[in-house]
């Protein structure tokens, strides 16, 4: 019996498969290893240690350890086999070996995981909790794949071939949705990026990958909706009056609701927001109109200048509000995932969440004409690809635009 690696395409310019041949006499079993590379690192002949990776690819030494071990389990489950029974038939073999790799863990070469955890310790201190934690969701995403699919996982095998494993296993098994994916892919890039910058691989493989993005559709509120919330007596209900407010205040500023909950007193200068945002930790002046003094106003004796709880528990209380103030226009907010297209009607309080604030404050100054780069300037963005996304014109303003510019002369009239 031999036992020799091989690749699947040995002249092809990408990743290619590995394959371990087990010979016997005239027979031979091709087994699938589950690792890929490019046949540019790899020696057809094994070097004088036995290996097949060469010494120029980072992440040689664990790859060739990798391959090694699997070669040596092989070889120790074909002599459990034959031990004192030679008339083991290769069915039996093949069918033995199969049963050995659905019953094996898949192995995570080069420390994949390792990497990818102190990619998430080195950023604590850098990025936002809400950035940190969607870094942790994608680590035990990729984690879940690599047990289900029985992929093994490592620098040299972030490639297409797991681009379309991976794409495939979010959209059917975790039932993600277009831009979900697309953020999924984005964040393993930015892994890779900062891995590759600190020379821990040399694949650019992943530089290719493509998802799907869409402009995600949020809902804003109308002006009649706005003011039906902000006049509302809910003085019977200390805690939905203080949601209300913040919200509101949300509504009449457009600022992130991250950056409401970090408001200080000292932070206000008369008319002005002065505030660093949390997203962008740049400085920011917001300057603020009568409805959103007045609701400083109102908790000007308190410890902190505006009530915020969590993020969570408003959302929720807000579609209480929106459910007891009648904000229940049937509503269809749509999605793709894959070739899916997923549709969601609901009353509109139902989709109502704090960042529902920051589109509609948005939304609502454009209608009244105030023109973009003034609002930009308000809410914070640097530039329009950033920005356009909370832009939701309602048909009353692309109404309202089109007969504004193509209003017909008093003395002229349509020839019949």
């Amino acid at each position: 019996m031999t036992l020799n690696f091989y690749l699947d395409k040995p002249k092809s310019e990408g990743d290619t498969a590995i394959y371990l041949y087990l010979r016997t006499g005239t027979q031979t079993i091709k087994i699938k290893t589950g690792q890929y590379i490019t046949p540019r690192h790899w020696n057809t002949k094994a070097d004088k240690s036995g290996n097949h990776v060469k010494r120029s690819y980072i992440g040689s030494l664990e790859f060739n350890g990798w391959l090694a071990g699997f070669k040596a389990d092989i070889h120790k489950l074909y002599n459990k086999l034959t031990a004192g029974n030679s008339a083991v038939t290769m069915q039996e073999l093949r069918e033995a070996i199969e049963d050995f790799q659905l019953n094996k863990e898949p192995a995570a070469a080069s420390g994949f995981f390792d990497h990818f955890q102190s990619f998430i310790d080195i950023n604590t201190t850098e990025r936002s909790k809400a950035t940190i934690a969607k870094y942790k969701v994608v680590k035990k995403h990729l984690e879940k794949f690599c047990k289900d699919q029985r992929y093994s996982l490592s620098f040299d095998t972030v490639n297409l071939h797991f681009f379309d494993l991976f794409k495939t296993f979010a959209i059917q098994t975790l039932k993600h949705t277009d831009n979900t994916l697309w953020k999924d892919f984005a964040i393993v890039k930015t892994f890779m990026n900062w891995a590759l910058d600190r020379g821990l691989h040399q694949n650019l493989i992943y530089k290719k990958f493509k998802a799907p993005q869409k402009d995600a559709e949020t809902i804003y509120l109308t002006e009649a909706e706005l003011m039906t919330l902000y006049n509302a007596d809910l003085s019977k209900d200390k805690k939905l009056d203080q949601v209300r407010d913040v919200f509101c205040f949300g509504c009449f500023t457009g600022q992130r609701y991250s950056d409401i909950a970090n408001l200080k007193r000292t932070d206000i200068k008369g008319d002005r927001w002065v505030l660093r945002t949390v997203k962008t930790d740049k400085p920011h002046q917001v300057p603020l109109n009568a409805f959103a003094l007045a609701i400083l106003e109102k908790y000007k004796d308190e410890l902190k200048p505006l009530p915020v709880i969590s993020n969570q528990k408003t959302n929720e209380y807000l579609k209480d509000l929106g459910e007891l103030l009648e904000i229940d226009e049937p509503t269809t907010l749509y999605k793709r995932r894959g070739n899916e297209k997923l549709s969601n009607m609901q009353p509109k309080y139902k989709f109502i969440g704090t960042h529902t604030a920051r589109r509609t404050f948005i939304t609502l100054s454009l209608e009244k004409g105030m023109r973009p780069e003034v609002v930009m300037r308000i809410s914070g963005h640097s530039n329009y690809s950033s920005f356009k996304k909370y832009i939701k014109l309602s048909e009353k303003v692309t109404e309202q635009e089109m007969n504004q510019i193509w209003q017909l002369p008093a003395q002229m009239k349509v020839v019949s």
